[in-house]
Order: structure tokens, then sequence, then C-alpha cells
């Protein structure tokens, strides 16, 4: 198959996250998902892969007993889920293994004892499509609840300010092509500060989101056919801390990325 090719197959795009990455770095849209190259996850990010895993296992459980696990059984769960997503992460100098281990585990007691029973699924991490602007969009509901509401769970390093663009961008689509969904959303954020907190967030997907949606899909969709793929090297989120592509970046584009 050729590049333009592959370009023409990608550019159906699959998911928010794709969007998402290609906003932030062109770029890093490129290495990921047409050459092809894995990311290394750090140990922020496997934290937040057993994070979800614990809760995901909570409420499908739930869906069956109609009552939340224990908070033990759910760190027990995510202890166990922590081991398999360490395993393939390389941790960055200043994280330790040990400190976010602790720290996963403080994040889950907390949602289970202070959020958990506010949330009644119907559905868990729930596979959705369809199409929005015509442009083919699939994804991962964290949870649909009887209410027909989007729940999506994330973990922090701070208390958030408002619904960041990205996550916007990503709730308006769930919500777009969830079957059952009714526009409204929720965001609760977990934060690793020093004393934890769930933060509930509550988005409407109205008139205007769908329009911003509608607006970018095919615009990501037309640059990625058009083989757009340059490097966003002023972004903060552009440096060798952050980006694992940071090395094929300066070879393919040169210049100097930033520590």
């Amino acid at each position: 198959m050729t590049e333009c090719a592959v370009r023409e197959e990608l550019g159906e795009l699959r998911s928010p996250s794709q969007v998402g990455t290609y906003l932030t770095c062109p770029a890093k849209w490129y290495f990921r998902y047409l050459v092809g190259l894995t990311e290394p996850a750090t140990g922020a990010l496997a934290l937040g892969k057993a994070f979800h895993a614990a809760l995901a296992t909570n409420f499908r459980r739930k869906l069956t007993t109609g009552r939340d696990m224990e908070p033990a059984e759910v760190q027990e769960v995510f202890e166990q889920e922590w081991v398999l997503s360490s395993d393939e992460a390389e941790l960055r100098e200043d994280e330790d293994a040990s400190e976010l281990a602790t720290t996963g585990e403080a994040l889950v007691n907390t949602y289970i004892r202070e959020a958990a029973s506010s949330v009644q699924p119907r559905g868990v991490e729930q596979p959705v499509s369809g199409r929005i602007a015509g442009v083919k969009v699939r994804g991962i509901v964290d949870v649909l609840d009887t209410n027909g509401r989007v729940i999506d769970f994330k973990t922090a390093s701070k208390r958030p300010n408002g619904i960041a663009a990205d996550h916007g961008l990503q709730l308006s689509t769930y919500a777009m092509i969830t079957p059952s969904a009714n526009g409204t959303c929720r965001l609760d954020t977990v934060t690793k500060t020093k004393i934890v907190q769930v933060i509930q967030q509550t988005y409407a997907v109205g008139p205007e989101e769908r329009r911003l949606a509608e607006t970018v899909y095919p615009m990501v969709q037309d640059s990625i056919r058009d083989g757009i793929y340059p490097p966003h090297r002023s972004s903060p989120l552009c440096s060798r801390k952050h980006c694992g592509y940071w090395r094929e970046c300066e070879r393919e584009f040169g210049g100097r990325v930033p520590e």
C-alpha cells in the first residue's frame, strides 16, 4: 500500500484521541499513526491506565449486583493492574514506581468512597461508533449511566480550571455517536495533589459544541490526506520529557526539541 493510500485510509479518523493528537502536534500523529512507532508509556500514563481499569471493574460488577465493590477490593484490582501497566512503562527520571503505586491506591480509594455511589451505569467501557460530518469516528465511553449521561474519568496533577478543549471535544464526540446518550456529560477528575480530591464537572453538548466537532473532524481529515504533519515546537508539551518521539522528530524535521 502506498503512503498516499495509507493517508487516505487513516484520514477516516477512528477516535477523538487521534484528533486530539493531531491538534496537539501533527508530527506526533505522523509518527504514531502513519509510521506506526510505539511511544512508551510514562509512569503517569501507566497509573492512569490502572486507575481506569480498577474503576471499570467496579462498575461492571455494579451492573449485575447493583452496588459498588468495597474500597479494599477495588484497591486490590488496582494493584494487579498497576503491575501489568508499569511493566510496560518507561518511568521518567522524576518518577518513582512505589510512590506512583501509593498515589494510585489513594486515587482509587477516594473515588470509590466519595463518588462511585453517584454513578448508576448502563454501559461500561462501551465501544461506540458513528459519523460526524461524514467522518467515521469510534471510541470507548468510560460509563454511560442509566439517564443517558456520558461519564468520563481522568487523573490530574492539579485541580482543573474548567474542562480543557481536548476533553470538551472528546465528550462532544461521545455524546454525538453514543446510542441513548442525552447530550449531557460529566467529567470526574481525581487530583494527585497532597489531599486527593474528586472534582466533578458537568458538560452540555449543544449546537455550538456539535458545530465545533463537525468543523474539526473534516478539517483534520483533509490535512492528514494532504500529508500535512508539521512539528508543533512552540507547544509547551513539545519537549524531550513529554514526547517519546523527540529523536525521530529531530531526525525527520531538523532543529532541536527542548529538554
